[in-house]
C-alpha cells in the first residue's frame, strides 16, 4: 500500500513538470511572433537614403519622405513645375534634401522654383536658379535649416520667408543677380522676410549682391528678425528697385529688428533704412561704405 502511494506521488510529479515544460516552448513562439512583426512595421518606416539625377525620382523621393531620409541630388535637374516639401521631420530626424542644381527656367510663368510648407528639413549645398518668381519660400511650416544654398538670376526674390514661416535659420547662403523684368526690378530682392512671416527667423553669414531691389526687405514683417555677420553690396540694379542695403521695416510698423556685425557697401540707396518702422532696430557693430544716399535713415 504505501508502495503503490509512493509511485503515485512520483507519477504526479513527472506528469506536473512535463505540463510546465510543455508550456514554455508556447510563449516562446508567441513573443517570437511579436517581435517579428514589431521588426517588419519598424522596417516599413526605416529612413532611407536615395540619389537623384532626375525630376521624376526627385519628386517621387520627396513624396515618400520621412523623417530621417536624406535625398541627394546628383548634377542638374531641370523642374517643369514647382518643387513642394509638404512632408515634416521632427525635431530629433529631419528630412535632409542636400547637393546638385535645380534649374528652373522651364517653369509655367510665375512659378516659385521650391514651396517648402513642410518642417524640419535640412536643405543643403545647392543651387537654385532661373525661377520665373522666386527662387524658394518658406510658408506656413517651420524649424527649417538651410545651409550652403545659392538662388541667382531667379524672377523676384531669391529666399522668402512668408505666411507664416517661422523658426527658419538660413545659413552661409548666397543670394545673386535676382531680378523681376515685369515691375522693372521693383520686388526682386536678395532676401525677402516680409508680409506677415513668423517668428524666430535667422540669417547668419549671408550674402546678398546685385539684387534689383534690396538686399535684405523685412517690409511688413510684424515680428523680430535676426540678421547677422551678413554682407549686402550692389543692389538696386533695377530702374524701379529701391536699392537698400538692409531695408528693415515698413511704416506703421513698431518692431525691434537686430542687426549685428554686417556690412553694406555700394548699394544704391542706403545701407540701412529704417523704411518707417519705428520699432527700436538695435544695430550692432554694423557698417560700410559706398551707399550711395548713406549709410543709416530712419532708425529708432
Amino acid at each position: 500500500m504505501k508502495t503503490n502511494f509512493k509511485l503515485f506521488i512520483m507519477c504526479s510529479i513527472i506528469l506536473f513538470a512535463s505540463c510546465e515544460t510543455n508550456d514554455t516552448p508556447v510563449k516562446e513562439n508567441e513573443m517570437a511572433t511579436e517581435s517579428q512583426e514589431t521588426t517588419t512595421e519598424n522596417k516599413s518606416l526605416t529612413a532611407k537614403n536615395s540619389t537623384v539625377t532626375n525630376e521624376n525620382a526627385l519628386r517621387s523621393a520627396v513624396a515618400a519622405a520621412v523623417a530621417g531620409d536624406v535625398i541627394t541630388i546628383s548634377g542638374t535637374i531641370n523642374l517643369t513645375k514647382t518643387l513642394e516639401l509638404a512632408k515634416s521631420g521632427s525635431s530629433s530626424s529631419k528630412i535632409s534634401l542636400t547637393g546638385g542644381t535645380l534649374n528652373c527656367s522651364g517653369l509655367p510663368s510665375g512659378s516659385w522654383g521650391v514651396k517648402v510648407n513642410g518642417s524640419y528639413w535640412n536643405i543643403t549645398n545647392m543651387t537654385i536658379r532661373n525661377a520665373p518668381d522666386c527662387g524658394i519660400v518658406f510658408q506656413n511650416g517651420g524649424y527649417n535649416y538651410v545651409y550652403n544654398v545659392s538662388t541667382l538670376s531667379n524672377g523676384d526674390s531669391g529666399l522668402q520667408i512668408y505666411n507664416g514661416g517661422h523658426d527658419n535659420y538660413i545659413l552661409s547662403c548666397k543670394s545673386n543677380d535676382n531680378y523681376d523684368a515685369a515691375n522693372a526690378g521693383e520686388n526682386a530682392d536678395g532676401y525677402a522676410c516680409k508680409l506677415s512671416a513668423g517668428k524666430n527667423n535667422v540669417f547668419e553669414k549671408c550674402s546678398a549682391n546685385h539684387n534689383s531691389d534690396d538686399g535684405w526687405d523685412l517690409y511688413g514683417q510684424p515680428y523680430t528678425v535676426t540678421i547677422k555677420n551678413c554682407t549686402a553690396s550692389n543692389n538696386g540694379f533695377g530702374s524701379n528697385g529701391d536699392g537698400n542695403g538692409f531695408k528693415l521695416g515698413s511704416a506703421g510698423q513698431k518692431v525691434a529688428h537686430t542687426v549685428t556685425n554686417n556690412t553694406a557697401t555700394n548699394n544704391l540707396a542706403w545701407g540701412y533704412d529704417g523704411n518707417g518702422n519705428t520699432g527700436h532696430i538695435t544695430i550692432t557693430g554694423s557698417g560700410g561704405s559706398g551707399n550711395k544716399k548713406g549709410l543709416f535713415t530712419r532708425l529708432y
